[in-house]
């Protein structure tokens, strides 16, 4: 932890600190611009899954209102200096896991925000208890490297195969061409080592670098309305999110709260969740870190406890309005790379962490939400913007997963975790309601498999015994 020695630029309250924008946050255009696009666009991808789940278009847009208000009081509300965003690699096992009960067809069903309503209580109360007694980091530090790398793995496996096998047709299918022309762009100027050193000696390509998945979302979209697979159909003027409706029908207020065996199913994806939120303190933490020694003039206060409690606030006032698990987390770690990487330039780059970090979080002011031409803009390039986030959350996963493992047999383990991480499942009997039905079965997901699998084999295989 970084003891905080300089004045606090912001109003304290409690262990948090609230930065008004434009008064505690200064405004930079190249950050706001750049979040004009990507936060616009990929605040949106939350959208299809919800749909999926039976709210329509305006709802599923006032669901991704609620969750990005949310989001923004990070930086803004508790003075968090990581760019905040989903757990996204928690999100194909999310998918899966309604995909499992047959609940992800459009059709809409109390018992499907009923389970999400599950998850977040769990989450909430996981985090908070954990922030609250300092016991997160403890218990992280108690896990097996193999079970660790095990379950980030299998969330990669997860989205590769719902991309390129069981949702084909849905991220795919009808947009093949544009597809891939945002899937090459954006994996290349996120991960090429190559567009990296190119990028080092030429203005041009640093540029595009520095602008993240903006380029490859401008020529997607371009591409794929020249080839014919995306349209554009511009309607509305300006529009207000309903967000009454969304409550009415997801919140655990409205619809009744989970019964006791909802929790139970959902506990171990739950689990899951919070290790990779952790994952992603750690990771978030330590970009800070490396960067803070060429900005000694702006001592960044790093607190996991205090992190840990503010996703833990964030998560109980979206479980109330809106459950909509995992999008409450703490970190987008392309953005976050982006914009330290700008502040470890200099204080005539950017004056503070915060002013980028606020700057691309558009001042916390979701305007775009209300502008009808921005919605009918975004709507056709929704699942690109989900499908690349899933498949460049599962190329980041499958570098982490294999980074945190050194021994042959510890890789060996986290194949196999994450293998029934991804696919695990169970049947389940359901007793017809009439006596002239037949009983039903169903597979359901089940990722706990992977957890008690890769703890078997840690204990069998792993000599965790240290040696002089």
């Amino acid at each position: 932890m970084m003891n905080e020695t300089q004045k606090v630029n912001g109003i304290k309250w409690g262990p948090f600190v609230l930065r008004i924008p434009f008064v505690h946050m200064k405004f930079l255009t190249g950050e706001f611009l750049q979040g004009l696009i990507i936060s616009g666009a990929t605040a949106l991808a939350g959208a299809p899954v919800v749909m999926a789940l039976g709210l329509s278009f305006e709802q599923a847009v006032a669901c991704c209102f609620i969750a990005s208000i949310l989001i923004t009081s990070s930086p803004i509300i508790f003075g968090e200096p990581l760019a905040p965003g989903w757990v996204t690699p928690a999100l194909p096992l999310v998918m899966a896991f309604f995909i499992s009960k047959g609940y992800f067809d459009g059709e809409y069903r109390v018992e499907s925000f009923q389970y999400m309503a599950a998850m977040c209580i769990e989450f909430t109360a996981i985090i908070l208890f954990f922030g609250i007694t300092g016991l997160g980091k403890i218990i992280i530090e108690k896990i097996p490297n193999a079970l660790k790398s095990g379950i980030i793995l299998g969330a990669a496996i997860a989205a590769f195969y719902q991309i390129f096998f069981s949702e084909f047709d849905r991220y795919i299918g009808g947009t093949p061409i544009a597809t891939f022309t945002i899937l090459i762009i954006c994996t290349v100027t996120t991960f090429s080592e190559p567009f990296k050193r190119m990028a080092s000696n030429n203005k041009i390509l640093n540029i595009i670098g520095s602008l993240g998945l903006l380029p490859g979302f401008i020529v997607a979209a371009i591409v794929g309305y020249l080839a014919g697979e995306i349209n554009f159909n511009f309607e509305n003027g300006f529009i207000v999110p309903p967000m009454g409706e969304v409550y009415d029908r997801t919140s655990p207020l409205s619809i009744g709260f989970p019964e006791w065996s909802y929790f139970l199913e959902v506990l171990p994806l739950v689990c899951i969740g919070y290790l990779l939120l952790f994952g992603d303190f750690v990771t978030g933490n330590e970009i800070i870190k490396d960067a803070q020694k060429q900005r000694p003039d702006e001592v960044v206060n790093i607190d996991i406890n205090r992190a840990h409690n503010s996703v833990g606030i964030r998560n109980l006032i979206g479980t109330m309005i809106n459950p909509f698990f995992p999008t409450q987390g703490a970190l987008w770690t392309g953005v976050h790379v982006i914009i330290v990487q700008r502040w470890q330039q200099g204080k005539n780059v950017m004056g503070s962490l915060y002013d980028g970090i606020g700057s691309y979080y558009l001042m916390g002011i979701p305007l775009l939400f209300f502008f009808g031409p921005f919605i009918d803009l975004m709507r056709p390039l929704m699942i690109l913007a989900l499908g690349v986030t899933l498949i460049l959350t599962g190329i980041a996963c499958s570098y982490v997963a294999m980074s945190i493992v050194k021994k042959n047999a510890e890789i060996a383990i986290a194949i196999i975790t994450g293998f029934f991480v991804a696919f695990g499942e169970f049947e389940v009997h359901i007793e017809p309601l009439s006596s002239r039905s037949s009983q039903i079965t169903e597979m359901v997901a089940a990722p706990w498999i992977g957890i008690i699998v890769g703890l078997l084999l840690c204990v069998l295989l792993v000599d965790n015994k240290k040696h002089e």
